[in-house]
């Protein structure tokens, strides 16, 4: 089988998966830092920064990535390793994803408890 082509295959599929997931956190996130900060202008600056971020891990890793391929000499061989890396960028973001939503909810527990604190 062609390296060339499973390259060409992964950079596709790893392209797709992350501009879409980006997106999608850039736009449905937006909405959770704005309640954070109350802030229209920070939470879009905040939220473009999270973007560009994201961008730059997820494009970091795929380019390491692309040159630690296994032998792809038969059909079968390609198709396990296209899923073990792509499987691997979506475990990946799914962590980075969690992580972000923790810290958004620790920052928000301690923006309601700061706002209670001075209402008393």
């Amino acid at each position: 089988m062609d390296t060339l082509f499973v390259y060409t295959i992964y950079l596709c599929i790893a392209g797709l998966i992350t501009i879409q997931v980006g997106k999608d956190l850039h736009r449905n996130g937006y909405y959770l830092i704005l309640d954070l900060f109350d802030n229209e202008e920070f939470s879009k600056t905040v939220n473009n920064l999270l973007l560009t971020g994201y961008y730059l891990v997820n494009i970091g890793y795929i380019a390491i990535t692309v040159s630690q391929f296994g032998a792809v000499e038969t059909v079968v061989l390609a198709i396990e390793e296209l899923s073990r890396k792509v499987g691997t960028i979506v475990l990946i973001l799914g962590i980075l994803h969690f992580n972000n939503i923790i810290v958004l909810h620790v920052l928000s527990k301690r923006k309601q408890s700061i706002i209670n604190f001075i209402n008393t």
